[in-house]
């Protein structure tokens, strides 16, 4: 079917008489121009915008808590011996009477903790101005069992550190050395009387 669209022209009157059809059409035609280029910047302008939606979590974790199960104690040693309490590995210059310091963390489960200690080494001192210093070994098992133990890195969350998978424990186990004692005066040394006990902290990573 044959379609037809009709365009009336209408010619206005000036003061001397009409304007020529010429005009007219000419004045429509920047008329037509004008609207479609309104439209294009109309176009543009609607498809510029675009919108997103961002979450918000937070994921609530279960209060640490850390409990003192035993100090560290060389017990008797010898004023010549190179003491060693090692939790993974084996005692040297001690006797039975060595005690390896254990800490009993609670926690979420499954979670790498950041296990951090306030010295690298530790002075024992006898008060009278004699010294050892101490350097501790600390390791780490999500079992209660030091022999299968891992080694921790100070200040640092890795699998070492990880809590356990249903009960959130995780336990800590402080040996250390010596170091080599030659002609050792003899007497009671303790950290209290050297630079101070060990401070452990544990933190969420």
């Amino acid at each position: 079917m044959l379609s037809k669209t009709f365009i009336k022209f209408e010619l206005k009157q000036e003061k001397n008489g009409f304007l020529p059809a010429k005009k007219q059409l000419n004045i429509m035609k920047r008329t037509i121009s004008l609207l479609t280029v309104l439209t294009f910047i109309l176009a543009l302008s609607g498809s510029a915008f675009a919108q997103t939606n961002v979450s918000a979590t937070a994921t609530v974790l279960t209060n640490i808590s850390v409990t003192n199960n035993n100090d560290v104690n060389f017990g008797n040693i010898q004023q010549t011996s190179s003491p060693v309490i090692d939790p993974n590995g084996t005692n040297s210059d001690v006797t039975s009477n060595a005690v390896m310091g254990k800490l009993t963390i609670s926690a979420s489960t499954s979670t790498q903790l950041i296990v951090d200690w306030n010295q690298a080494t530790v002075t024992l001192a006898d008060g009278a101005g004699n010294n050892i210093t101490y350097t501790p070994k600390v390791t780490a098992n999500s079992t209660d069992n030091a022999s299968t133990s891992s080694v921790v890195s100070k200040n640092t969350a890795s699998a070492a550190t990880a809590t356990d998978a249903t009960s959130g424990n995780l336990y800590i186990y402080i040996g250390g050395n010596l170091g080599s004692l030659s002609n050792q005066t003899a007497g009671t040394y303790t950290s209290t009387n050297g630079s101070g006990d060990l401070q452990f902290t544990v933190n969420y990573q």
